[in-house]
């Protein structure tokens, strides 16, 4: 069984207005997930080391790190990371940019487990809703490249700022996966919207999934993080 978690982390600033991965880290670590995927991660404050700030997420729980950076500045960089405890083969990123808007991106990371290569796609999507539906039309295209899945277990999960409880924008994706009952992790402290969506190919068996909601994970960051539970079946 393996363990995915998606995070948006709200650049390591919690609810108490503290900025502090290494309890990110540790509280990743005790979810046992073996990959994690993350938005608004942010190393750009002058008074912290960007290293330090990825050490912090990754030394607990045994991660190597995978950066897709949207903003560069001369210190750090803001956007998408994933953590992963697996062999990680590859990884590239689709530009989600739509214009007057701020930068966004799929992050695509090809891993290698003891027993099948997964396909995993992290990303955030825009705050408009026109920007969104030109963003989904591209993680169609991206998620239809045979190029690129070559029919691998694969996985998508993020911020998708999808605030519409009645939405169809996602509904291009019904093909090609299948979207998760998760539940509304948005705000942390009283989720109302189901901002952070998990969706899975055919290959990929759901043992469980849900909100991880204690103490920590909701004082940790605005967003409550979201989990799928799953095993991987051959391909046929």
């Amino acid at each position: 069984m393996y363990r995915l978690v998606s995070y948006n982390l709200h650049s390591g600033v919690g609810r108490d207005g503290v900025q502090d991965y290494h309890r990110i880290g540790h509280m990743l670590a005790e979810k046992n997930a073996d990959f994690v995927l993350l938005q608004e991660m942010d190393t750009r404050a002058s008074e912290r080391n960007t290293q330090s700030d990825i050490d912090a997420l990754c030394q607990p729980g045994g991660y190597t790190f995978v950066p897709a950076a949207t903003q560069v500045t001369s210190h750090g960089w803001f956007g998408n990371a994933l953590l992963s405890r697996h062999t990680v083969i590859r990884d590239d990123v689709v530009t989600l940019n739509v214009a007057d808007r701020e930068p966004r991106n799929l992050q695509r990371v090809w891993v290698e487990t003891p027993h099948h290569s997964l396909l995993l796609h992290n990303t955030h999507l825009g705050l408009s809703r026109k920007e969104r539906r030109q963003q989904v039309k591209l993680i169609q295209s991206a998620l239809e490249d045979g190029t690129a899945n070559a029919d691998l277990p694969a996985m998508l999960a993020g911020d998708l700022n999808e605030w519409w409880y009645l939405s169809n924008l996602f509904a291009r994706l019904k093909p090609i996966m299948h979207q998760l009952d998760t539940g509304l992790s948005f705000p942390s402290q009283f989720p109302v919207f189901k901002l952070d969506r998990v969706w899975v190919t055919q290959h990929c068996q759901i043992l469980n999934c849900g909100l991880i909601k204690d103490p920590a994970s909701s004082h940790f960051s605005d967003h409550l993080p979201v989990f799928a539970d799953f095993v991987i079946h051959d391909r046929r």
